[in-house]
């Protein structure tokens, strides 16, 4: 979609710390606001959400203790979503970051606590309930709390491209996990990968599935913690790829995640990420190519051909799997057990027990339940009435 104008979106939190030293600091968003200053751009204040409309979207534990900054930016994503619908582009500088938050939030994880990300884009699949949407993750982690918000959504076609993660946390997102709808493209590149092998990544496997899924919005979620001066990975990228990644794929809206080099990273990869959204004639020369990253891709690529294969095999059966998530803050973990009903006639059922200090059921139910699908929670609510379910309206 040919949306026009920038919006700068901007929630810096400044008085949110999770502990002194840590990477995740004001200070970078003073570093985003000096060089957004010097560009000559005006930065836009959103509203603050209540943790009401926060817990419409995602389960927040009641031990769970937000920051008015957590409420901030996500008000920061579903005001740049707002753009969207009024033909208007946008980029969210924002913090803490989202997208290690999942669908059931017990406490920071990865420097998230909850998903701005998932907050702000409900906004966007409630209002057109018909939009078909293309998230790309570029930050060096995987996206764990995203691809669990989108994992049952045929409407989002979600993309992770982060470093392996044999080497580094999450220790998830491997290209075998394709969710029901062959809607989760995980891309998982080694230590060292350079800009080359990102490139690549997304002109070869990337943009011809958002040509085939033809979404009506593109939304980049990047960071620059892929930097070759960033201590938090080593993915060894340069000043240039992240605003050449952004220049073939032309989102709609650009959301900031990790970057915590403020010396050399932020200074250095953020200018061009912002030349890329605001200049007609800005332009990157590409990266050579080279034989022994295509091969690593056709592995990728041939690795999620055999699960979509023998998924399409069973693809009317119910689904199961098992998740974990470690909250690394505090060093716990949440074991979850999930079973989806696939419909045809509504978007399904989805039952989640979630152990994490206690045990806790929920079934989600699409807003337009089927007549078969309310048949199936009344069972399901006989069931499990020794331990009662949270029942909740599917966002995602």
């Amino acid at each position: 979609m040919n949306l026009k104008g920038l919006n700068i979106i901007w929630a810096p939190g400044k008085d949110y710390i999770i502990h002194q030293g840590h990477p995740e600091s004001p200070a970078r968003m003073d570093l985003f606001q000096k060089i957004i200053k010097e560009i000559g751009f005006e930065l836009q204040t959103p509203l603050s959400l209540g943790r009401a409309e926060l817990e419409k979207v995602q389960f927040i534990s009641p031990e769970t203790k937000l920051h008015p900054a957590h409420q901030m930016a996500a008000g920061a994503v579903k005001m740049g979503c707002a753009r969207l619908l009024e033909n208007q582009r946008a980029l969210i500088l924002a913090r803490p970051p989202a997208h290690h938050s999942p669908r059931l939030s017990y406490g920071t994880r990865g420097f998230c606590t909850i998903n701005n990300d998932a907050i702000g884009i409900s906004h966007l699949l409630k209002t057109r309930p018909n939009l078909r949407l293309v998230v790309l993750d570029t930050d060096a982690h995987h996206g764990d709390g995203n691809e669990d918000f989108f994992f049952y959504e045929p409407r989002v076609k979600h993309f992770s491209i982060h470093q392996d993660g044999q080497t580094i946390f999450p220790g998830t997102g491997f290209p075998e996990v394709i969710g029901p709808f062959n809607n989760i493209f995980n891309i998982p590149l080694p230590p060292g990968a350079g800009d080359s092998f990102l490139y690549q990544a997304v002109t070869e496997l990337v943009v011809p599935e958002i040509i085939r899924f033809a979404p009506d919005f593109i939304i980049h979620i990047t960071g620059f913690d892929g930097h070759r001066a960033d201590y938090l990975s080593a993915l060894n990228y340069s000043d240039q790829i992240l605003a050449l990644i952004s220049l073939i794929i032309k989102p709609d809206l650009t959301i900031i995640e990790g970057g915590y080099d403020l010396d050399f990273a932020l200074p250095g990869a953020f200018p061009p990420l912002i030349k890329s959204l605001t200049q007609k004639d800005f332009s990157i020369t590409p990266p050579p190519y080279s034989g022994k990253i295509n091969r690593r891709l056709e592995e990728i690529r041939n690795i999620r051909e055999k699960s979509s294969r023998e998924q399409e095999e069973n693809k009317n059966e119910t689904l199961k799997r098992n998740i974990s998530f470690f909250y690394d803050e505090a060093f716990f973990a949440e074991e979850r057990e999930e079973t989806f009903y696939p419909c045809k006639k509504c978007r399904g059922l989805i039952y989640i027990k979630s152990n994490c200090f206690t045990s806790r059921e929920f079934l989600y139910t699409p807003e337009n339940i089927c007549p078969q699908c309310k048949k199936r929670k009344e069972a399901l609510q006989k069931e499990k009435r020794a331990a009662p379910l949270i029942i909740r309206d599917d966002s995602f």
